[in-house]
Protein backbone atom coordinates (compact mmCIF):
# COMPACT_ATOMS: atom_id res chain seq x y z
CA UNK A 1 0.00 0.00 0.00
CA UNK A 2 1.81 3.12 -1.21
CA UNK A 3 1.68 6.52 1.06
CA UNK A 4 2.30 10.24 -0.29
CA UNK A 5 4.77 12.04 1.05
CA UNK A 6 2.41 15.19 1.18
CA UNK A 7 -0.43 15.36 3.43
CA UNK A 8 -2.23 17.72 5.66
CA UNK A 9 -4.00 17.63 9.24
CA UNK A 10 -5.29 19.65 11.71
CA UNK A 11 -6.73 19.56 15.76
CA UNK A 12 -7.70 21.94 18.47
CA UNK A 13 -8.61 21.96 22.01
CA UNK A 14 -10.21 24.49 24.57
CA UNK A 15 -9.51 24.11 27.98
CA UNK A 16 -9.19 26.47 31.17
CA UNK A 17 -5.65 26.31 30.23
CA UNK A 18 -6.80 27.89 26.73
CA UNK A 19 -6.91 27.17 23.63
CA UNK A 20 -4.23 24.99 21.53
CA UNK A 21 -4.15 24.22 17.89
CA UNK A 22 -1.95 22.17 15.83
CA UNK A 23 -1.19 21.89 12.21
CA UNK A 24 1.13 19.49 10.50
CA UNK A 25 1.75 19.44 6.78
CA UNK A 26 4.75 17.66 4.67
CA UNK A 27 6.18 18.26 1.18
CA UNK A 28 7.92 16.24 -0.97
CA UNK A 29 11.64 15.84 0.09
CA UNK A 30 14.24 12.78 -0.57
CA UNK A 31 15.07 12.08 2.87
CA UNK A 32 12.61 12.76 5.86
CA UNK A 33 13.47 16.38 7.51
CA UNK A 34 10.89 17.14 10.23
CA UNK A 35 10.75 20.84 11.97
CA UNK A 36 8.70 22.87 14.28
CA UNK A 37 7.45 26.09 14.91
CA UNK A 38 6.13 26.20 18.83
CA UNK A 39 5.56 29.42 20.79
CA UNK A 40 8.91 30.33 22.85
CA UNK A 41 7.20 29.21 26.37
CA UNK A 42 6.44 26.06 24.25
CA UNK A 43 9.85 25.87 22.79
CA UNK A 44 10.88 23.09 25.57
CA UNK A 45 8.18 20.19 23.80
CA UNK A 46 10.29 20.63 20.39
CA UNK A 47 12.10 17.48 20.97
CA UNK A 48 9.02 15.31 22.32
CA UNK A 49 7.16 16.39 19.21
CA UNK A 50 9.96 15.34 16.96
CA UNK A 51 9.93 11.97 18.51
CA UNK A 52 5.54 12.09 18.69
CA UNK A 53 6.21 12.12 14.56
CA UNK A 54 9.68 9.83 13.32
CA UNK A 55 8.90 6.71 14.42
CA UNK A 56 5.90 6.72 11.73
CA UNK A 57 7.59 8.43 8.76
CA UNK A 58 10.75 7.41 6.64
CA UNK A 59 10.80 10.36 4.04
CA UNK A 60 9.54 13.95 3.34
CA UNK A 61 9.64 17.66 4.73
CA UNK A 62 7.45 17.51 8.05
CA UNK A 63 6.52 20.52 9.39
CA UNK A 64 4.72 20.85 13.11
CA UNK A 65 3.15 24.39 14.19
CA UNK A 66 1.75 24.84 17.17
CA UNK A 67 -0.65 28.26 18.43
CA UNK A 68 -1.62 28.67 21.93
CA UNK A 69 -3.47 31.37 23.60
CA UNK A 70 -3.44 31.18 27.29
CA UNK A 71 -6.13 31.89 29.53
CA UNK A 72 -3.71 32.66 32.45
CA UNK A 73 -1.24 34.77 30.19
CA UNK A 74 2.30 33.38 29.70
CA UNK A 75 4.38 31.15 30.67
CA UNK A 76 7.15 33.16 31.55
CA UNK A 77 8.66 34.40 34.90
CA UNK A 78 9.78 38.04 34.14
CA UNK A 79 13.32 38.73 36.87
CA UNK A 80 14.66 42.11 37.20
CA UNK A 81 18.05 42.12 38.33
CA UNK A 82 17.30 45.20 41.06
CA UNK A 83 21.03 45.17 42.35
CA UNK A 84 22.35 45.69 39.02
CA UNK A 85 19.73 48.23 38.29
CA UNK A 86 21.21 50.39 41.78
CA UNK A 87 24.78 50.45 40.92
CA UNK A 88 23.34 51.49 37.28
CA UNK A 89 21.36 54.69 39.02
CA UNK A 90 23.75 55.46 41.69
CA UNK A 91 26.54 55.98 38.81
CA UNK A 92 24.02 57.65 36.57
CA UNK A 93 23.18 59.99 39.37
CA UNK A 94 27.01 61.18 39.90
CA UNK A 95 28.09 61.25 36.93
CA UNK A 96 24.86 63.67 36.46
CA UNK A 97 25.84 65.90 39.35
CA UNK A 98 29.67 65.91 37.93
CA UNK A 99 28.63 67.14 34.83
CA UNK A 100 25.24 69.66 35.93
CA UNK A 101 23.06 66.87 34.42
CA UNK A 102 19.93 65.17 34.86
CA UNK A 103 20.46 62.10 35.87
CA UNK A 104 17.26 60.19 35.44
CA UNK A 105 17.37 61.35 31.66
CA UNK A 106 20.90 59.87 31.50
CA UNK A 107 19.56 56.56 33.46
CA UNK A 108 17.06 56.22 30.85
CA UNK A 109 19.16 56.33 27.87
CA UNK A 110 21.67 53.67 29.49
CA UNK A 111 18.79 51.26 30.44
CA UNK A 112 17.56 49.62 26.67
CA UNK A 113 21.40 49.17 25.90
CA UNK A 114 21.27 47.01 29.25
CA UNK A 115 19.96 43.68 28.16
CA UNK A 116 21.17 41.70 31.53
CA UNK A 117 18.69 43.97 33.33
CA UNK A 118 15.76 41.93 33.18
CA UNK A 119 15.93 37.81 32.28
CA UNK A 120 13.16 35.75 31.50
CA UNK A 121 12.70 32.38 32.71
CA UNK A 122 9.89 29.57 32.08
CA UNK A 123 7.38 28.91 34.66
CA UNK A 124 7.20 24.74 34.10
CA UNK A 125 3.99 24.35 36.36
CA UNK A 126 1.28 22.42 35.10
CA UNK A 127 3.99 21.51 32.12
CA UNK A 128 2.88 17.78 32.47
CA UNK A 129 -0.96 18.91 32.15
CA UNK A 130 0.00 20.40 29.09
CA UNK A 131 2.08 17.82 27.78
CA UNK A 132 -0.95 15.69 28.07
CA UNK A 133 -2.97 18.53 26.05
CA UNK A 134 -0.32 18.53 23.30
CA UNK A 135 -0.31 14.88 22.98
CA UNK A 136 -3.74 14.63 22.72
CA UNK A 137 -4.15 17.33 19.79
CA UNK A 138 -1.14 15.97 18.42
CA UNK A 139 -2.38 12.47 18.34
CA UNK A 140 -5.68 13.63 16.26
CA UNK A 141 -4.07 15.86 14.21
CA UNK A 142 -1.52 13.42 13.12
CA UNK A 143 -4.43 10.79 11.95
CA UNK A 144 -5.62 13.41 10.10
CA UNK A 145 -2.59 14.02 8.50
CA UNK A 146 -1.68 10.49 7.65
CA UNK A 147 -5.49 9.97 6.43
CA UNK A 148 -4.69 12.29 4.27
CA UNK A 149 -1.44 10.81 2.85
CA UNK A 150 -3.46 7.34 2.49
CA UNK A 151 -5.65 8.29 0.30
CA UNK A 152 -3.52 10.60 -1.77
CA UNK A 153 -1.32 7.34 -1.92
CA UNK A 154 -4.30 5.46 -3.08
CA UNK A 155 -4.76 7.70 -6.33
CA UNK A 156 -1.29 7.20 -6.86
CA UNK A 157 -1.36 3.41 -6.60
CA UNK A 158 -4.27 3.10 -8.94
CA UNK A 159 -2.42 5.26 -11.42
CA UNK A 160 0.75 3.53 -10.83
CA UNK A 161 -0.58 -0.09 -11.12
CA UNK A 162 -2.46 1.39 -14.68
CA UNK A 163 0.41 2.15 -15.73
CA UNK A 164 2.18 -1.57 -15.18
CA UNK A 165 -0.63 -3.00 -17.35
CA UNK A 166 0.18 -0.72 -20.18
CA UNK A 167 3.63 -1.60 -19.87
CA UNK A 168 2.94 -5.30 -19.85
CA UNK A 169 1.17 -4.95 -23.06
CA UNK A 170 3.45 -3.55 -25.05
CA UNK A 171 6.20 -6.08 -23.41
CA UNK A 172 3.97 -8.95 -25.07
CA UNK A 173 4.21 -7.13 -28.29
CA UNK A 174 8.07 -7.09 -27.72
CA UNK A 175 7.86 -10.97 -27.01
CA UNK A 176 5.49 -11.14 -29.68
CA UNK A 177 7.92 -10.17 -32.41
CA UNK A 178 10.97 -11.38 -30.86
CA UNK A 179 11.37 -15.36 -32.92
CA UNK A 180 11.04 -13.64 -36.52
CA UNK A 181 13.23 -10.52 -35.55
CA UNK A 182 16.29 -12.80 -34.23
CA UNK A 183 15.75 -14.82 -37.80
CA UNK A 184 15.31 -12.05 -39.69
CA UNK A 185 18.64 -10.16 -38.36
CA UNK A 186 21.12 -14.28 -38.89
CA UNK A 187 19.16 -14.90 -42.10
CA UNK A 188 20.40 -10.87 -42.86
CA UNK A 189 23.85 -11.21 -41.54
CA UNK A 190 23.78 -14.63 -43.43
CA UNK A 191 23.27 -13.05 -47.11
CA UNK A 192 25.64 -10.04 -46.40
CA UNK A 193 28.27 -12.60 -45.49
CA UNK A 194 27.50 -14.85 -48.63
CA UNK A 195 28.34 -11.33 -50.71
CA UNK A 196 31.32 -10.76 -49.08
CA UNK A 197 32.85 -14.27 -49.42
CA UNK A 198 31.07 -15.41 -52.97
CA UNK A 199 28.77 -18.15 -51.96
CA UNK A 200 32.02 -19.79 -49.21
CA UNK A 201 30.10 -19.19 -46.01
CA UNK A 202 28.28 -22.76 -46.22
CA UNK A 203 31.70 -24.29 -45.85
CA UNK A 204 33.33 -22.14 -42.91
CA UNK A 205 32.75 -23.61 -40.08
CA UNK A 206 34.24 -20.51 -38.08
CA UNK A 207 31.84 -17.70 -39.96
CA UNK A 208 29.17 -19.60 -38.88
CA UNK A 209 29.99 -20.09 -35.35
CA UNK A 210 30.95 -16.06 -35.74
CA UNK A 211 27.07 -15.27 -37.34
CA UNK A 212 25.91 -17.96 -34.63
CA UNK A 213 27.08 -15.75 -31.27
CA UNK A 214 26.55 -12.33 -32.26
CA UNK A 215 23.09 -13.52 -33.35
CA UNK A 216 22.97 -14.92 -29.53
CA UNK A 217 24.45 -11.20 -28.34
CA UNK A 218 21.19 -9.19 -30.29
CA UNK A 219 19.09 -11.95 -28.17
CA UNK A 220 17.20 -10.21 -25.95
CA UNK A 221 15.22 -13.03 -24.10
CA UNK A 222 16.84 -12.85 -21.24
CA UNK A 223 16.59 -9.25 -20.55
CA UNK A 224 12.87 -9.56 -21.09
CA UNK A 225 13.09 -12.86 -18.18
CA UNK A 226 14.59 -10.24 -15.82
CA UNK A 227 12.53 -7.68 -16.49
CA UNK A 228 9.38 -9.46 -15.67
CA UNK A 229 10.92 -10.41 -12.91
CA UNK A 230 11.37 -6.72 -11.68
CA UNK A 231 7.76 -5.85 -12.63
CA UNK A 232 6.42 -8.82 -10.32
CA UNK A 233 8.83 -7.10 -7.67
CA UNK A 234 7.34 -3.90 -7.93
CA UNK A 235 3.86 -4.89 -7.85
CA UNK A 236 4.39 -6.71 -4.44
CA UNK A 237 6.05 -3.71 -2.98
CA UNK A 238 3.27 -1.67 -3.94
CA UNK A 239 0.59 -4.17 -2.62
CA UNK A 240 2.73 -5.13 0.45
CA UNK A 241 1.26 -3.71 4.00
CA UNK A 242 4.25 -1.29 4.30
CA UNK A 243 3.78 2.10 3.52
CA UNK A 244 7.13 3.18 3.44
CA UNK A 245 8.66 1.79 -0.19
CA UNK A 246 9.18 4.89 -2.16
CA UNK A 247 13.17 4.32 -1.71
CA UNK A 248 13.12 0.81 -3.21
CA UNK A 249 10.44 1.62 -5.58
CA UNK A 250 13.21 4.06 -7.13
CA UNK A 251 15.86 1.46 -7.32
CA UNK A 252 13.67 -0.96 -8.91
CA UNK A 253 12.52 1.00 -11.44
CA UNK A 254 16.34 1.71 -11.79
CA UNK A 255 16.58 -1.89 -13.33
CA UNK A 256 13.52 -1.77 -14.96
CA UNK A 257 14.79 0.96 -16.99
CA UNK A 258 18.69 -0.13 -17.42
CA UNK A 259 16.60 -3.52 -19.12
CA UNK A 260 14.38 -1.55 -21.47
CA UNK A 261 17.71 0.44 -22.68
CA UNK A 262 19.34 -2.86 -23.45
CA UNK A 263 16.42 -4.48 -24.92
CA UNK A 264 15.97 -1.45 -27.52
CA UNK A 265 20.03 -1.10 -27.99
CA UNK A 266 20.04 -4.79 -29.14
CA UNK A 267 16.82 -4.56 -30.90
CA UNK A 268 16.73 -3.60 -34.30
CA UNK A 269 13.73 -4.26 -35.35
CA UNK A 270 10.70 -1.40 -36.36
CA UNK A 271 8.34 -2.72 -33.89
CA UNK A 272 9.89 -3.61 -31.22
CA UNK A 273 11.66 -0.24 -30.72
CA UNK A 274 7.87 1.61 -30.77
CA UNK A 275 7.12 -1.22 -28.00
CA UNK A 276 10.70 -0.16 -25.91
CA UNK A 277 9.79 3.68 -26.35
CA UNK A 278 6.60 3.29 -25.47
CA UNK A 279 7.22 1.07 -22.04
CA UNK A 280 10.39 3.96 -21.61
CA UNK A 281 7.19 7.00 -21.58
CA UNK A 282 5.33 4.90 -18.98
CA UNK A 283 8.79 4.45 -16.74
CA UNK A 284 8.96 7.85 -16.92
CA UNK A 285 5.37 8.86 -15.99
CA UNK A 286 6.20 6.11 -13.10
CA UNK A 287 8.87 7.33 -11.87
CA UNK A 288 7.53 11.33 -11.88
CA UNK A 289 4.73 9.49 -10.00
CA UNK A 290 7.45 7.75 -7.14
CA UNK A 291 8.71 11.02 -6.63
CA UNK A 292 5.75 11.39 -4.14
CA UNK A 293 5.77 8.98 -2.72
CA UNK A 294 7.00 7.75 1.38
Amino acid sequence: MLRSMTGYGRASKSTTLGNFVIEIQSVNRKHLEVGTHLPIEFSHFDIECRQWALPQLSRGHVTIKLSVHLEKGVRQFVIPNLPLARQLKEACDQIADDLEMSGKELLLAILPQRTDLISVEENLEDDDLYRHILKEIFDEAFLKFLEMKVKEGEALQEDIVHRLVKIEEEMKTIEAHLPSATNKFREKLTARLEELFSGQIENDERILKEVALFAEKVDISEEIIRFYAHINGFRELIASPAYCVGKTLEFVLQELSREINTIGNKSSNLEIAKAVIEVKSELERIREQIQNVE
